[in-house]
């Protein structure tokens, strides 16, 4: 400082060394790492603590004590409502991360695969058997309200997406629909014939 030129300048113990101090955080470190609606996630570098000078007392060295600039970095931190959690650098942690996502993309791979070939496999078997349900209960519904001998006939539809409800009202035009029959909640899901959707 230029105006600082010509006057007396203290040195050793007779100077405050703390009277000005800098940040502990190393320039051009703040990094953002990750981002959500919730959180956001940086990375920052700082200095772990430093060493103050030491003195010359009695013609004996005494070395400075040791700033430990973490706890106070963390406390900080907290003040701001900052949640703070150490990371040690590991150069061989970045490959064995790379090497155990591709292990674990091939494993996924593999059991997609098995999967995809088992429920092929399988689905049949289980459109069978749910089809032999059906049947079942067609039958014993046609029995309980029919009566014996038995003297029914089972039909399957196929109606067009969204005309479900056209389906069942012609079935009911052309059998004709009871309304006495059941309660008031139950008027509308009554009919002169054994409904059943399948819808797979």
């Amino acid at each position: 400082n230029g105006s600082d030129l010509g006057r007396a300048i203290n040195y050793g113990k007779d100077v405050d060394r703390k009277a000005i101090s800098g940040s502990p955080i190393v320039p051009d470190t703040l990094r953002l790492v990750k981002e959500d609606d919730d959180s956001v996630l940086y990375a920052v570098t700082i200095l772990k603590a430093q060493i103050e000078p030491g003195t010359v007392e009695g013609g004996q060295f005494v070395a400075g004590a040791s700033v430990d600039f973490v706890e106070e970095f963390v406390r900080c931190c907290k003040e701001k409502r900052f949640t703070v959690r150490d990371f040690k650098y590991d150069p061989t942690q970045a490959s064995k991360s790379a090497m155990l996502m591709e292990q674990m993309q091939v494993e996924v791979e593999g059991m997609k695969t098995g999967l995809t070939r088992w429920c092929r496999t399988h689905y049949g078997e289980a459109f069978v058997a749910w089809m032999h349900i059906k049947v079942i209960r067609v039958f014993v519904e046609s029995v309980l309200r029919y009566g014996l001998p038995v003297d029914f006939t089972a039909v399957l539809y196929k109606a067009a997406r969204n005309k479900e409800t056209d389906l069942i009202n012609s079935l009911d035009n052309a059998f004709g629909k009871n309304d006495d029959t059941g309660d008031d909640e139950d008027k509308e899901d009554y009919h002169e014939f054994v409904l059943l959707t399948f819808d797979p």
